[in-house]
């Protein structure tokens, strides 16, 4: 699979999560072209508020005894993951992540008018760039389309 079906797939990871009633964020792990793992948002589902995509993907990789997939593959995420899931996935051994919508969207879907911004002013590529070693995060690629599964989700 690559990177753009790849995208593709996380985004309708994102969509399932959000029809089981988690927030719409889904992630997957793909090595030499075939996914070896997917994960969904289920903070909701779990009652855990890390239940965070990227972090369920690196609870069942690590669960599997697979982690050190995470070194060789890349983490493809539908939107930006937060400074807590780079880290997760830093601490893991990913290095190489592919997301689609951006953190800077994700705050306007998901702020209701006349409000104040919310959340982290630092991007994953920033924080993963200044670790050691550096993780590679790129985004956004798909902003448009990530963006549809939030569509009158977080208002």
């Amino acid at each position: 699979m690559d990177l753009d079906a790849a995208l593709t797939r996380s985004i309708e990871l994102a969509a399932a999560a959000r029809a089981a009633g988690d927030h719409p964020f889904g992630a997957l792990l793909v090595v030499d072209g075939e996914v070896v793992g997917e994960a969904v948002n289920r903070v909701h589902s779990d009652r855990d508020l890390t239940a965070h995509a990227e972090l369920m993907l690196v609870r069942i990789l690590e669960r599997e005894g697979r982690l050190d997939q995470l070194a060789v593959g890349t983490v493809v995420a539908s939107t930006e993951p937060c400074p807590m899931c780079v880290g997760a996935m830093f601490w893991a051994g990913a290095r190489h992540v592919v997301f689609g919508m951006s953190a800077a969207r994700l705050n306007e879907l998901a702020r209701r008018p006349g409000a104040d911004e919310h959340g982290f002013l630092i991007g994953a590529d920033e924080l993963g760039g200044r670790a050691t070693p550096p993780m590679t995060i790129e985004g956004p690629r798909r902003e448009d389309e990530a963006a549809t599964v939030h569509d009158g989700f977080w208002v």
